[in-house]
């Protein structure tokens, strides 16, 4: 199930579904850094000032989610913030950017698919420019160190390390296995350590993919009533 990041300015007309349990609750934080702790602040401080995260890693390491989970928790107050998908939004104009500074959290998911285009480093440009004067913030993530990154409006590269900048790492299968059950959690559902292993011997480690399995164990279970257990896994998921 997913919910829609609602607060929002009314001009923009984009209708972005955001995974429901994409919370700050079920994210697990591998690392010794305060990254978690700083967006949980962002979402719910009403800021005096400008906040600038750069958040980096390779496929699978939460980036996604933690975007998600601010814009979640922030359509529950009075603050407005976007989620906004490059890679499905691509094909748009960078003039989908105007006017965005008028809101107080924007989240750009993998940046780095339009970084390079002229067009698109322009707006980029002026608004992380706009957003500091207003004192709003923005999140944005990416594959790759914004460092290193190509852009076509070199003044652009500063401004893409204006903020703090945070590396996220893939997770050990102690931790996917403490993610599954927090996710089963949230959707009331109780997945033993014994199911998390069988899932990770399974299937791909791809966590997002093992979490979708949670959405049909959940509904098989109560369609059939029963417990998530290793051979009712096998049942629903037709594993021999």
């Amino acid at each position: 199930m997913t919910t829609s990041c609602q607060q929002t300015p009314t001009q923009y007309s984009l209708d972005i579904a955001l995974p429901k349990f994409a919370t700050f609750e079920t994210f697990i934080d591998s690392s010794d850094s305060q990254l978690l702790s700083v967006l949980k602040q962002l979402a719910q401080e009403s800021l005096s000032e400008p906040h600038q995260y750069f958040l980096w890693g390779s496929a699978c390491t939460g980036k996604t989610h933690l975007l998600q989970a601010i814009c979640n928790h922030q359509a529950n107050t009075q603050q407005n913030a976007i989620y906004l998908p490059m890679k499905e939004l691509i094909s748009q104009q960078a003039s989908l950017l105007n006017d965005m500074q008028q809101l107080d959290v924007l989240c750009i998911d993998d940046v780095d698919v339009v970084l390079g285009d002229e067009e698109w480093d322009r707006q980029l440009f002026f608004l992380i420019n706009e957003l500091r004067a207003s004192n709003k913030s923005i999140v944005m993530t990416a594959t790759v160190n914004p460092h290193e990154v190509m852009v076509s409006f070199p003044d652009l590269a500063s401004r893409l390390v204006w903020g703090s900048v945070y590396k996220l790492n893939l997770l050990e299968d102690d931790d996917k296995s403490l993610a599954i059950q927090k996710h089963a959690k949230a959707r009331g559902l109780d997945v033993s350590a014994e199911v998390c292993s069988f899932l990770l011997k399974r299937f791909p480690r791809d966590l997002s993919k093992l979490i979708g399995l949670l959405d049909k164990l959940d509904e098989e279970s109560l369609v059939q009533q029963k417990k998530v257990t290793v051979p009712f896994v096998k049942s629903v998921l037709n594993i021999n």
